[in-house]
């Protein structure tokens, strides 16, 4: 027999409801107060939304969100910032740990919880797959991320399906590493996403898409899914904890003064071509916030350098880690690049490294190439 979880969809919300929302389902369904969920949800008007461990100043351009009304808050869940408006849907799972079926391993697990997008996505005539750590990619390209957090003995893991996405603004108002007045980099940033729209042309109604991620997930964990509404204590915790996720402690969260944030971007010349790196550095915590790789060489398989960026996304920054990622990768997923070596994404990542680390990253704002010595 199939285990029942309860489905919510609770529409479109404002950033601070939504974000409050998160942590009242998954603290009812620590303390048993509430069953296994799955909820979709919709955010109007539009937010930046930067990861537990993030620092606003130093992930969203604060001047333009407020210039074009888009919100900023902050999720309980850790990962990096994101742009989010009426072109996207929400999809989260909220569940006990010991939950039949699912796995201990993150990367199983991490697996599985994007599985159902995969399947979804199918039953709407779209070919997807997931790309570790935590996305899910068509034709190569980004359409939908993922995290999470647990609280006790309870999960919560949560994504975003890319429907008919605005990338211009979200370049805008995120704090990205790419340069924002080199247009070559615009345009590159541009093909690593994807919406369904761009996929399908004309985009089925919005309860389609939804009842296709329904019945994904529904097959992909085993389950039956029940039509259900928040329990009457969860409403009453809910107008209990809006106000602190609209307050300016929540959404500026309690840290230490922070480094300001700096785009270091090299090129470094091999025998199959340059490549161009583009790196954004968490110098506080030594970890590769995210990472553009560029170039004129020659990768197969297609996907391979967008999956090379995912896998050094929040890594080790320390040179000794970056050389045991890249070779793994490179083993592992059977990356062919001819004339070039795990050891020269090596040498070109530690360059921009260092010189974010030393100070000489530039502004976001005003960052341009810095071209490093040809071997």
């Amino acid at each position: 027999m199939k285990m029942v979880w309860r489905f919510l969809d609770t529409g479109p919300l404002p950033a601070a409801n939504n974000m409050a929302l998160d942590k009242v389902i998954l603290n009812s369904l620590r303390c048993g107060q509430a069953s296994n969920t799955l909820r979709f949800l919709e955010f109007s008007p539009p937010c930046a939304l930067v990861g537990y461990h993030q620092a606003v100043e130093l992930e969203v351009e604060e001047e333009y969100c407020h210039q074009q009304g888009i919100e900023i808050n902050r999720r309980i869940t850790g990962g990096g910032n994101l742009y989010l408006d009426e072109g996207q849907i929400g999809w989260e799972i909220f569940a006990h740990k010991e939950t039949r079926g699912i796995p201990r391993n993150s990367e199983d697990m991490c697996r599985l919880m994007c599985e159902g997008v995969v399947i979804g996505l199918a039953k709407l005539g779209v070919e997807a797959r997931f790309r570790p750590k935590n996305e899910i990619e068509v034709q190569g390209r980004k359409i939908s991320g993922a995290g999470g957090t647990e609280m006790g003995n309870a999960f919560l893991y949560q994504g975003t399906l890319l429907i008919d996405f605005d990338v211009d603004t979200m370049i805008k108002c995120l704090k990205l590493p790419i340069n924002k007045f080199d247009d070559q980099q615009i345009q590159t940033f541009r093909r690593r996403v994807i919406c369904l729209r761009e996929i399908l042309g004309n985009l089925p109604p919005i309860p389609v898409i939804k009842r296709s991620l329904a019945d994904g997930f529904a097959e992909s964990f085993k389950i039956h899914l029940e039509p259900g509404d928040l329990t009457q204590n969860e409403k009453l915790l809910w107008e209990k904890e809006l106000p602190r996720f609209q307050s300016e402690e929540w959404i500026r969260g309690k840290r230490p003064k922070l480094q300001g944030s700096s785009l270091s971007v090299v090129d470094w010349k091999t025998r199959g071509g340059f490549i161009r790196v583009s790196v954004l550095l968490d110098p506080t915590r030594h970890r590769i916030k995210s990472a553009v790789i560029t170039g004129d060489f020659l990768a197969h398989p297609e996907s391979s350098i967008l999956d090379l960026e995912a896998a050094i996304k929040d890594s080790s920054s320390h040179p000794s880690d970056i050389l045991k990622t890249l070779r793994h990768f490179f083993a592992v997923n059977h990356i062919r690049i001819s004339g070039v070596e795990p050891e020269d994404f090596h040498q070109a990542l530690c360059l921009a490294i260092s010189k974010a680390g030393d100070g000489q990253g530039q502004p976001l704002e005003d960052a341009g190439r810095m071209e490093a010595k040809f071997p």
